[in-house]
């Protein structure tokens, strides 16, 4: 089930919004009539594969060494497109 309300109503009444939470229902939380918060029981959320977002991420290798440094050659790049005069690489 699904309920929806304000950030006031979910302020003034915090513990017993989250038993309700706690129960299977989900809260749309809502402030000046626009959704800006859903609150889903955790099993609901793992179900959708939301709970760890993150655990089958691909890390891309490391960067190989580099020869110069990366924050020299982004200044260089700023100079360069503010006077249009190219610098050592």
């Amino acid at each position: 089930m699904s309920k929806t309300i304000t950030v006031e109503e979910l302020a003034a009444n915090l513990k017993e919004h989250l038993a309700e939470v706690r129960e299977g229902e989900t809260l749309n939380v809502t402030d000046e009539g626009r959704t800006i918060a859903m609150m889903q029981p955790p099993l609901q959320l793992e179900q959708k594969g939301v709970r760890y977002p993150f655990r089958n991420l691909e890390l891309s290798p490391p960067p190989a060494n580099l020869k110069r440094d990366p924050v020299e050659a982004l200044i260089e790049d700023r100079r360069r497109d503010r006077t249009g005069i190219s610098f050592k690489r």
